[in-house]
């Protein structure tokens, strides 16, 4: 039978016992022992300590943890002591971080900017070199050399700025470099060297235009845009014309599965299918017959509009405005919440984008916004025949010539994206910069001025499907 008095009073009950009592010591004594020490280091962290004052926030990082393990043990004492070495450090950090933010100051302006470019993301190891300089400004500023710090964070500001631009580079372009350098592995110059040549220049185009303004980007999204084409068209003739050469392919079989769309695009507009002496007459005949059928469409779109205007009040109009309800909210529900806003002014259909933001004077869209585009898409081709226009406005704060540039920039970058990505025809489409003419809030506060930064997606006579 077991002594369950002598089975507690041994030993390893007591050290167990003794460790239960010291982690509730710790858990009782650790907030109000702790509890100016943290605020200091939230301060310090608000201050960026850790950035401009690496050593002294280290230091008191490594007193920090050696204070958790001693008020854990239940050794009060030395964690005090410990925690008095964490407030020296941060205080010391906290003064080098303002005399860091006066020294380092044209050096932290071109960290922010390489930040808003995403260059920890897009050139990694340029953005490593960067912090490594700086990082190196900051210790010997903390030494007192500040001479030698100075210089450093010379260096640290020119490789933020690489960084920047480069990342700028790899957003706009890195999708097209990594197309041309798989065509050029693949040696697909040596069956479409003239279609890869394009893609090649346009992307030297873009490049030269962001060495001489990075923040000028619609025509370098445009141009890649159609260097991506280009590329990606060069590998579709190699891939055709490599089936020709090895014989998996004829010349005949190439000319008549490239004539079947066109004849089935004919024969569906009742246009001449006759390819007999190639497809030129066919294709403008049938050109010129899906002109004709849209201009009809319009036509017939307006005559019912004046039939609604008719009709006034009666059940046919509530039967419409019922319809047009629906359609609405078959729009919202493509978007989160915290995607776009949808609402109808007349006959027009607004997406307001509140979920697309841009770097600060950039007109960049970022990755992470490719999803809300997308839905946008999907909304347009519920209008496949209506007219649609991108407004950019921004806020009122610069100059009024800054804003009016920026909102229309950034109208221009995201016509560009939808026609380029999207499927959205270039003549359905327009973008128009208002700059901060058309607020929808006070600018008063910074909640009215994000309000006012937006893009608004308008659908023109929205009624149908068209």
């Amino acid at each position: 039978m077991i002594n369950i008095k002598r089975y507690f009073a041994s030993p390893m009950m007591v050290v167990l016992a003794g460790l239960v009592m010291s982690v509730a010591f710790a858990q009782d004594i650790r907030p109000a022992l702790f509890k100016n020490t943290d605020a200091l280091m939230r301060q310090a962290k608000a201050a960026r300590a850790e950035l401009l004052s690496p050593k002294n926030f280290a230091d008191a990082q490594l007193a920090y943890a050696k204070a958790d393990k001693e008020v854990s043990a239940g050794r009060a004492d030395r964690a005090e002591k410990e925690l008095a070495k964490v407030d020296t450090a941060l205080n010391e950090a906290l003064a080098a971080s303002e005399l860091a933010v006066v020294t380092f100051s044209t050096a932290l302006k071109a960290r922010d900017l390489a930040v808003t470019a995403n260059a920890e993301k897009y050139e990694p190891e340029l953005w490593a070199s960067a912090e490594k300089q700086f990082k190196d400004a900051a210790l010997r500023l903390e030494a007192g050399n500040v001479g030698k710090a100075r210089t450093a964070a010379d260096v640290a500001t020119q490789g933020y700025d690489a960084a920047e631009l480069a990342a700028i580079k790899t957003a706009i372009l890195g999708m097209t470099r990594s197309l041309i350098a798989d065509a050029d592995q693949n040696k697909v110059s040596r069956y479409a060297d003239r279609t890869l040549s394009n893609a090649k220049e346009l992307v030297a185009q873009a490049t030269a235009d962001l060495d001489r303004d990075r923040y000028t980007t619609a025509g370098p999204q445009m141009l890649a845009a159609e260097a991506e084409y280009q590329a990606r068209h060069a590998n579709y003739l190699a891939s055709q014309l490599e089936l020709l050469k090895a014989k998996k392919l004829t010349g005949e079989d190439l000319i008549l599965n490239w004539e079947k769309p066109l004849r089935d695009v004919a024969g569906a507009l009742g246009a001449s299918t006759d390819m007999t002496e190639g497809y030129a007459q066919p294709g403008a005949t049938a050109l010129s017959r899906a002109n004709s059928l849209t201009a009809q469409n319009a036509e017939m779109s307006a005559r019912i509009t004046q039939m609604e205007v008719a009709l006034g009040s009666s059940e046919l109009v509530v039967q419409e405005t019922e319809r047009l309800q629906r359609q609405l909210k078959e729009i919202e529900a493509l978007f989160g919440p915290n995607q776009a806003r949808v609402y109808r002014q007349g006959n027009d259909l607004i997406m307001r984008l509140v979920g697309l933001s841009f770097p600060v004077g950039q007109a960049v869209i970022q990755t992470e916004y490719y999803g809300i585009l997308r839905q946008v898409q999907l909304a347009l081709a519920i209008y496949p025949n209506s007219m649609v226009v991108i407004e950019g406005h921004t806020d009122s704060q610069g100059s009024d010539a800054t804003n009016m540039n920026l909102s229309q920039e950034r109208a221009d970058a995201v016509r560009i994206y939808l026609v380029a990505n999207q499927g959205l025809s270039a003549a359905r489409a327009t973008a128009v910069g208002y700059g901060s003419e058309r607020p929808i809030a006070s600018d008063a506060t910074p909640a009215g001025r994000a309000q006012n930064r937006r893009i608004d997606v308008v659908i023109r006579n929205a009624r149908s499907r068209n």
